[in-house]
């Protein structure tokens, strides 16, 4: 029988596996939303942003959220081939990598957005 110290490491590794997939499967709703973008074949384009944001929240990665809940504003104001688009989508795929999940750093993030849409 394992010790306590030994049972709660494996079930935190088992945790970051778990954390691991998640980030994988948003990264992969990404690339799709960029091939979308892409091929002209925006129609669900809004929908699939909502998928990232949806999933996103629902294990916590708050940034991630955020960002995309941003994105689908622009969407809604600019259309999905917008230049403010692919900021989104770049700082979506730096927010799904980060380890950070807190508030601070969603404003970061989205900070950056907004400078890069300035210049």
């Amino acid at each position: 029988m394992k010790s306590l110290p030994e049972r709660r490491e494996a079930q935190m590794r088992a945790g970051m596996d778990g954390m691991l997939v998640v980030r994988a499967e948003l990264c992969e709703r990404l690339e799709h939303l960029q091939l979308l973008s892409r091929s002209r074949q925006g129609a669900d384009y809004s929908s699939r942003v909502a998928s990232i944001r949806q999933m996103a929240a629902a294990y916590g990665l708050t940034p991630v959220a955020r960002l995309a809940e941003a994105m689908e504003r622009a969407i809604a104001e600019t259309g999905p081939r917008s230049c403010t688009a692919g900021l989104y989508v770049d700082r979506l795929y730096d927010a799904i990598g980060c380890g950070r999940t807190d508030e601070a750093a969603s404003e970061a993030l989205l900070a950056s957005v907004k400078i890069q849409t300035r210049m």
